[in-house]
């Protein structure tokens, strides 16, 4: 009985252990979830397809914190017909739909999250693209950060 208890605090131990050990953000994290059967489901949007003449945002500096090597090398295309692409250097994209008036954009994703929906705003100051995502996409390694417009 005593060596069934040693293995059992070992085996708990040793699976705590494994949780909990720490990791670098690798890149933004998520992918678009699957609902489970008989879960309540709304139609999905319709986004438009990144083409025609765009805007490309190269990333320029942190906003609020220090960032990741991905994001330093990511970029935002924005589309004239409302899509959007936010690319990573040799690790993919996400795409979507975005709004803009006055000066503020606002993103809606394709991709999502269990946590909740993905969000992010824009504001634009002449040639510079402040993004802040919502604390789903941040806690999914998303970072705000500041672009700049390329000629």
């Amino acid at each position: 009985m005593t060596t069934f208890i040693r293995f059992s605090v070992v085996a708990v131990l040793l699976t705590l252990s494994t949780a909990c050990g720490g990791s670098l953000p690798t890149s933004p994290t998520g992918s678009p979830s699957v609902p489970t059967p008989g879960s309540p489901t709304s139609p999905a949007p319709s986004f438009p397809l990144p083409s025609g003449p765009s805007r490309s945002f190269v990333f320029d500096h942190e906003s609020s914190y220090r960032v990741s090597p991905y994001t330093r090398e990511s970029r935002f295309v924005l589309y004239d017909n409302g899509a959007f692409v936010l690319e990573y250097t040799g690790r993919g994209e996400y795409r979507g739909a975005y709004k803009e008036a006055a000066g503020g954009l606002t993103f809606e994703w394709e991709g999502l999250s269990s946590a909740g929906p993905w969000g992010a705003t824009g504001t634009l100051a002449g040639s510079l693209l402040t993004i802040r995502y919502n604390q789903v996409m941040e806690l999914s390694d998303f970072e705000n950060a500041v672009y700049a417009l390329t000629p």
